[in-house]
């Protein structure tokens, strides 16, 4: 999704608990619109400018392209405050101007509608609650944390987008070195489906599949079932170091199993065109609706999987490939191992 495109020319109120990516995700956008040469402005009573900076720059933004403004939080004195931001809105000549910790200066319905009619191109809020100015933004987004063992998985929900078309309400944010990247469970397909042979010796049995594919494979030995699916131009995600030495033609990656449970996994670019996970079962279901559509992925297994999580389910042993389960009916539902 497009950040510049839900923000800009709108007045937008985004909230959450801290740690959900509140700054994080406005950041992105406040960016990506300071790179089409408008001048941005952001007020933080909650963040030190320097604090910001630091988060910028790790994500490699340059800090020089936003205009930052810390003030302290006192709420005895909220007009005054409410009065200052609005002339440092207009001496700054803000075309995109940001309020993180909008509770100090927007406190009733008045106030609100004030900030709002700034005549500022693009005004963003954003606060650990709901707030008053809420009631009249075009553009309304809540986040939300969930915190396991092992990662956080952050909740993105567009709840108004007023005069925005938007076929996806709810993302999920994955953070990388590079900056925030929002994910979707809702697999969109393409007007132009492409196809491809699937990997190693697969391609002797099935003619081709549409990339998005999901194929298990299982049996009594992870390495026959790895030899079978090994192949150039793959990525071979193993758990075990033993188990690098499976592959001879595919890219093992060594990972902890816990690594499939993080959304920034499954952000990362993918540069194979096919995805083989040894140790399949390990790895929750849930997890695999943010696969990309742009690899092929095979799952490898010891016990048999469920066949309607999968397109293609193959048992394989010393002897065979045999194909229990796929879409429609093929030519040679098996094939002899030499």
């Amino acid at each position: 999704m497009e950040l510049k495109r839900l923000f800009d020319e709108r007045v937008s109120f985004v909230y959450g608990p801290s740690g959900a990516g509140k700054t994080v995700l406005v950041s992105r956008a406040a960016f990506e619109l300071a790179k089409e040469g408008l001048r941005v402005v952001w007020v933080s009573f909650n963040e030190g400018k320097e604090s910001l900076h630091n988060t910028w720059t790790s994500f490699g933004w340059d800090p020089r392209q936003i205009s930052v403004f810390d003030y302290p939080y006192v709420p005895q004195y909220k007009e005054t405050l409410f009065n200052q931001v609005i002339d440092l809105a207009y001496r700054e000549k803000a075309d995109v101007f940001v309020v993180d910790g909008v509770e100090a200066i927007v406190f009733d319905r008045a106030t609100a509608d004030a900030f709002v009619k700034m005549g500022i191109r693009t005004i963003v809020g954003i606060e650990a609650r709901y707030n008053p100015m809420a009631d009249i933004a075009d553009v309304i987004v809540r986040l939300s944390a969930r915190y396991t063992s092992h990662a956080t998985i952050r909740r993105v929900e567009i709840r108004k987008a007023r005069g925005v078309g938007i076929t996806t309400p709810v993302y999920y944010m994955a953070i990388l070195p590079s900056g925030p990247v929002l994910l979707t469970d809702e697999q969109t397909p393409t007007l132009e489906e492409r196809r491809i042979p699937p990997p190693g010796l697969l391609a002797n049995i099935i003619r081709e599949v549409p990339l998005g594919t999901q194929i298990a494979l299982y049996g009594p030995y992870q390495r026959i079932s790895a030899a079978v699916v090994d192949a150039p131009n793959s990525i071979a995600y193993v758990h075990r170091p033993y188990q690098w030495t499976y592959f001879k033609k595919a890219k093992p990656k060594l990972v902890s199993i816990y690594e499939h449970r993080r959304l920034e996994h499954y952000a990362e670019k993918l540069l194979s065109r096919y995805v083989i996970t040894l140790d399949a079962e390990l790895v929750p279901r849930a997890y695999r609706r943010f696969r990309s559509q742009n690899a092929v992925w095979v799952d490898i297994y010891t016990a048999p999987p469920n066949p309607s999580e999968y397109d293609y389910v193959l048992y394989v042993d010393g002897r065979r490939i045999k194909i229990e389960h796929s879409p429609e009916p093929v030519e040679t539902p098996e094939l002899p191992l030499q």
